[in-house]
């Protein structure tokens, strides 16, 4: 009975025996005492580490598989514990300021990591090949992680914690970890990141983004998971490629707050479905959502004059986008291969770059298209290979379409052109379009025409009376303002015009043949506070222009206009309709602004009678003639009859004088 326990004490004996205890200096105050026996290096003392010797040879790094501190130490020096693979934890004093590269490299067993609370560097590669870690906790001091530090630690951390006072990170930061992690953003404000520096490849599900970022740096989140993300009020810049190749997101929303995106920021993301750019964002970035395959709504800020190259190159499901007043420029690609099946260019546009439009895919494309008069030059390809399209008018201003322009847009059967002088043209500008296409110019241009080389194919024939005006109607509309700008007339002895909304009258304006305002009225008084008239010459009006601001109008509406030239016999000249969208409305436009039709008795009438005048819903307010010394007043007569009393006379609501 004696025998095993004679045993068991014979073992513990041997084991006692043959246990080492280790000990000697790690820094110039610092000692070390490694237990060979336990596993456990104590460290003792203070101020830096500045050697490991006592326990790199390979038998002490056998046995050691704890590393406990209860010293004043201020870091880690390089390569401390690099290769001690039975190393399972670690915990520092929160007085460590710095962890010294390859400091815990393959360290294959680690499985915990306390850094404590006052770490701000990480030296590069510190925990490479560090295949077990699962768990690490560093300080809210944090400042740099140096190059690969968590390289190939395939198992760190459900959920990552970014401080905010961090301002630097090394590239490959994370490569070729697992996938089904949290990373948590509260970094303030860090420089842009390398392409290769950001939170690596395939190993983060989510990224969520604390109240306290202000800046999202370059190439931060490419390749994450989440298929929402949600961003503070607090971030006022995106940096280039930021969310690139995020393939699983869907939603994104951009506060107000931010003024910049850097190029690139969501190209590649191809679930992105929606795309809402924030009213203070000056300039779209080239490649913002390039090859963004289920874009299918994008809102941009009215304050933007360029749309650069391959903003929206590839965006196969986006079929209509509203393109701001004020945009002067498109760049190369910006919406080539997209579904558009609309589209109407502003006002402002002067130059239209190559392969804009290139392309539309699945065959869909506008039946028409119009190039304003402030267009200048169009690039090579810039609307080939559109299969519907059938008509093309053509700005007077228009000097150079390029080479391919129309290539392939074999439907085009009609072309007007306002340009007195033929534009530069190419042998292919319209390669594929029939000979037999119509072109319309003015008849004092039809021998210039017919002279011109590759004009010269088609039917040229003189356009008639009422289709060379040279100024079509504009409407600029924002988000509750509407400016109208139309031709003058030298036979026009007045103009009406009639703005609709949900089919009624919804405003009633009546002007002289110098614009002065003869007659206004609103049905709903309450929703239009100022109707202004702008007299020749005005900075808004071109040369023999005339132009009408309407403020106060509901926002994300549609209104219908109809603008008629008349003579002194109340006999339409010219009639004008067209439909207008305040910002935000998302519905299709049935013509572009600024549409002229011949015109077809009857014309939509104004009848006084049946929106009748009394002093609870008619005529709110006239302003002053900008542009002139003369004042018009409004006056409400007894009964309802309102008369517009100026130096010049007075009038009725139809314009005609009272004596």
């Amino acid at each position: 009975m004696y025998k095993p326990l004679l045993a068991a004490l014979a073992l513990i004996v041997s084991v006692n025996i043959s246990a080492t205890v280790y000990t000697g200096s790690c820094g110039p105050e610092l000692n070390y005492s490694l237990d060979s026996g336990t596993g456990v290096l104590t460290i003792t003392g203070r101020g830096a580490m500045t050697n490991a010797s006592g326990w790199e040879g390979y038998d002490k790094r056998d046995v050691l598989k704890k590393v406990v501190c209860d010293a004043n130490m201020t870091s880690v020096c390089a390569n401390a514990f690099h290769g001690c693979y039975r190393l399972q934890t670690v915990t520092l004093n929160d007085s460590v300021e710095s962890v010294g590269a390859y400091a815990f490299q393959e360290c294959t067993a680690l499985t915990y990591c306390d850094l404590g609370k006052g770490v701000k560097t990480i030296g590069d590669m510190a925990f490479m090949h560090c295949t077990e870690l699962r768990k690490i906790r560093w300080s809210d001091c944090l400042e740099t992680i140096g190059t690969m530090v968590f390289y190939e630690c395939e198992n760190v951390g459900d959920t990552v914690f970014f401080p905010k006072t961090l301002k630097k990170i090394g590239s490959n930061l994370f490569s070729y970890n697992g996938s089904g992690k949290v990373a948590v953003w509260n970094v303030k404000r860090m420089g842009d990141l390398t392409q290769t520096s950001g939170l690596g490849q395939y190993q983060f599900n989510r990224i969520i983004f604390g109240d306290s970022v202000e800046y999202i740096p370059a190439y931060l989140a490419i390749y994450v998971g989440n298929d929402s993300i949600h961003l503070p009020e607090t971030v006022t810049g995106i940096g280039r490629g930021a969310f690139m190749s995020c393939s699983r997101l869907k939603k994104i929303n951009i506060p107000a707050s931010v003024t910049s995106i850097g190029s690139s920021a969501f190209s590649g993301c191809k679930s992105l479905e929606q795309l809402v750019l924030p009213s203070g964002l000056k300039e779209i970035p080239e490649s913002l959502c390039n090859q963004c395959l289920a874009l299918d709504s994008v809102k941009l800020p009215e304050g933007i004059t360029v749309i650069p190259t391959q903003a929206f190159s590839g965006c196969k499901s986006l079929k209509r986008i509203r393109i701001p007043n004020g945009v002067t420029n498109i760049g190369n690609m910006a919406f080539s291969n997209c579904s558009l099946d609309t589209l109407v260019l502003p006002s402002s546009l002067t130059i239209l770059g190559d392969k804009v439009f290139i392309n539309p895919v699945n065959y869909v494309s506008p039946k028409e298209l119009v190039l304003n008069e402030k267009l200048i030059a169009t690039g090579i390809e810039t609307f080939a290979n559109w299969r519907t399209l059938q008509k093309v008018t053509i700005g007077k201003n228009v000097a150079i379409l390029g080479q391919s322009c129309f290539a392939g847009d074999s439907a085009i059967n009609d072309i007007t052109c306002y340009a007195a002088q033929p534009p530069m043209v190419y042998d292919q500008t319209f390669a594929g379009v029939s000979d037999t296409a119509v072109l319309r110019v003015l008849p004092a241009s039809v021998s210039a025409y017919k002279s011109a080389q590759y004009w010269s194919r088609f039917r040229i024939v003189a356009m008639d009376a009422d289709e060379y005006i040279q100024n079509k109607v504009t409407v600029d509309a924002g988000e509750t303002t509407a400016e109208f700008t139309w031709p003058t007339d030298e036979n026009a002895a007045s103009y009406e015009i009639d703005i609709y909304k949900d089919g009624s009258v919804f405003c009633k304006l009546t002007l002289g043949p110098k614009g002065q305002l003869l007659g206004i009225s609103f049905s709903a008084p309450d929703r239009i506070q100022q109707a202004s008239i702008h007299n020749l010459p005005s900075e808004s009006a071109q040369p023999n222009t005339l132009s009408f601001m309407v403020t106060g109008l509901e926002e994300a509406s549609r209104y219908t206009f109809v603008l008629s030239t008349l003579d002194e016999n109340n006999t339409p000249l010219h009639v004008y309709i067209g439909d207008f969208a305040t910002i935000g409305y998302e519905g299709d436009l049935k013509y572009p602004d600024g549409y002229e039709i011949t015109p077809t008795p009857p014309i939509i009438p104004y009848d006084p009678d049946s929106t009748p005048i009394t002093t609870g819903d008619a005529v709110n307010h006239a302003s002053a003639i900008h542009g002139g010394s003369e004042t018009t007043a409004l006056r409400l007569m007894h009964g309802g009859r309102l008369l517009f009393v100026t130096p010049s006379g007075t009038y009725d609501i139809t314009g005609k004088r009272i004596e």
